[in-house]
């Protein structure tokens, strides 16, 4: 870990397992931004060999996660959208980029890009994030 990750989110990703168990590695999580990568073995494709949808949706999910939560307020998803835009390749690394696009209340918005390894876009995502009590 990084000094692009702070304490709390350095707690928080080891006590989340989801993304561990997948492979996920997290690059930054502060300032209401986060970077995820994953490389995509055999585990992570579907039937066509590349990226099962649900992988991809994952990654993006917990790049919106970490960014919301960077804020030092607890975040979770209440909905998003994901758009896949080209597949990922078995074998190369994708990177989500999670960032905070606006906030009224409890909800905020943030948009997700999920690139390949040579830094095609692969998913868009729309997360909206429900701030919640301690």
């Amino acid at each position: 870990m990084t000094d692009k990750i702070t304490p709390a989110m350095q707690a928080f990703w080891a006590d989340d397992p989801a993304p561990h168990d997948m492979g996920v590695q997290l690059i930054e999580a502060r300032d209401s931004r986060a970077e995820l990568r994953l490389s995509l073995e055999k585990r992570h494709l579907n039937g066509h060999q590349t990226a099962h949808g649900g992988v991809v949706h994952l990654l993006a999910d917990c790049a919106a996660g970490f960014a919301a939560n960077s804020t030092g307020e607890r975040a979770v998803t209440q909905t998003n959208t994901i758009t896949f835009v080209s597949p990922g390749k078995a074998g190369e690394t994708l990177t989500a980029t999670g960032t905070f696009l606006t906030r009224s209340g409890r909800s905020a918005l943030f948009d997700v890009a999920v690139t390949g390894g040579d830094g095609r876009m692969v998913a868009v995502m729309r997360a909206q994030m429900r701030y919640i009590s301690p």
